[in-house]
């Protein structure tokens, strides 16, 4: 199961209404899923207008969408009024720069409006090998690609944020990777958290672990889950729901 399964099949079998996606670029992941309420975050859409029609032929709630050309740090500074209107947020994808500082502020901010009973997905959690977990800031130049041997995956160190979230929240979030789809970091609220501010001894510390030094300890750093725990969540949200 993919992000894109296992977000539609979250809506589908809850009563969850809205979604939020960062990193929508060209709307793949964006446009099939069926929600009452969509908000969409990338400083590039570039979304094909026959793929827009396509989705809101076959689900005319698409016609509704909110799309927010801008980055996910300016949305969740200027944007304060829209989501306060919209009231909650229930499922994120965090799927914007793969860079752990991006993804780590990402969840954070979304933390700060998500429901009790509303779930985080950050794809990219585990890179398939160590080249596919480069740490840039952009998608790997010709010569990165080169020099390092490009297989067409590329995650960035996005894992590191599930290290932090796993450390410094362990009694507050339940934090874990399933192992599908490059790995889907899930973070869930098991108590209210009051400070949502990066702790810097924490995040330094996590940027100094490489991918090799992580890859031995993967269960224990990063909570690896197999697959099936897609179904097992999706179970957890319907029976709150």
């Amino acid at each position: 199961m993919n992000r894109i399964q296992l977000i539609r099949e979250i809506f589908a079998k809850s009563n969850l209404t809205n979604y939020l996606e960062i990193g929508t670029r060209k709307g793949r992941s964006f446009l099939p899923v069926m929600a009452e309420n969509k908000v969409a975050i990338d400083p590039a859409l570039v979304i094909p207008f026959y793929l827009k029609f396509y989705w809101e032929f076959k689900n005319p709630n698409n016609k509704n969408n909110n799309y927010f050309d801008e980055t996910s740090d300016e949305f969740f500074e200027k944007r304060q009024e829209f989501l306060t209107q919209l009231g909650h947020i229930d499922v994120v994808l965090v799927d914007g720069l793969h860079t752990y500082e991006a993804a780590l502020k990402d969840t954070l901010n979304s933390l700060e409006h998500l429901s009790d009973n509303g779930v985080i997905i950050l794809h990219d959690c585990l890179p398939p090998n160590k080249f596919a977990a480069l740490p840039t800031k952009q998608f790997p130049t010709k010569e990165e690609k080169k020099k390092h041997g490009w297989t067409g995956a590329w995650c960035g160190d996005v894992w590191k944020a599930i290290v932090y979230l796993r450390e410094r929240y362990p009694d507050e979030l339940d934090t874990y990777v399933i192992d599908t789809d490059y790995g889907l970091g899930i973070v869930r609220k098991k108590t209210s958290i009051t400070d949502l501010s990066i702790d810097k001894e924490i995040f330094d510390r996590i940027n100094k672990i490489d991918f090799e030094e992580m890859m031995p300890k993967v269960d224990h750093m990063l909570g690896r889950k197999e697959v099936g725990q897609t179904q097992k969540l999706i179970q957890e949200i319907q029976a709150k729901s």
